[in-house]
């Protein structure tokens, strides 16, 4: 058993420094770029349509929360006290539903072209944005490397 491990890490270690991994990754033809895109386009187009389908609900929701919250702060500010629970009362009974709508009409507005875009386009690296992945729209669009 011992012969058997030993004779297989030295042949990967030959294999290895032997530059016969320089083979394993062919490089690619220059004009292949047009051809990815085209075979990749059917990829970049679900991918679109799910992050749209995923962020226009995602977005709708959360800043339609953002806007109730803002539209309930400033109505109770514009009373005169933020802090003050009789403010706070009419903020939420006014200000609140015309934040959540505006909110949510922004959120739909934002969601789409967000999902549109980075379905379409995908992402620079996998730690670009400021939200977690699964919020984000991230789906399978990855940008071609010309340095792979």
């Amino acid at each position: 058993m011992l012969k058997k491990v030993v004779l297989s890490s030295i042949l990967a270690a030959t294999a290895a420094l032997s530059g016969v991994s320089a083979f394993a990754y062919p490089e690619r033809p220059s004009d292949w770029r047009v051809q990815y895109e085209c075979y990749y386009f059917p990829v970049r187009v679900l991918s679109m349509l799910t992050g749209v389908l995923w962020d226009v609900p995602t977005g709708a929701f959360q800043d339609g929360v953002k806007g109730a919250i803002g539209g309930s702060k400033m109505v109770a500010r514009n009373l005169g006290n933020e802090d003050g629970k009789c403010d706070q009362a009419a903020g939420m009974l006014v200000g609140g539903p015309v934040g959540l709508v505006g909110g949510s009409v922004y959120g739909l507005l934002h969601g789409f072209g967000y999902g549109a875009k980075h379905g379409f386009l995908g992402y620079d690296s996998p730690h670009s944005g400021s939200h977690c992945s699964l919020f984000q729209g991230r789906q399978y669009v990855v940008p071609y490397d010309d340095n792979y």
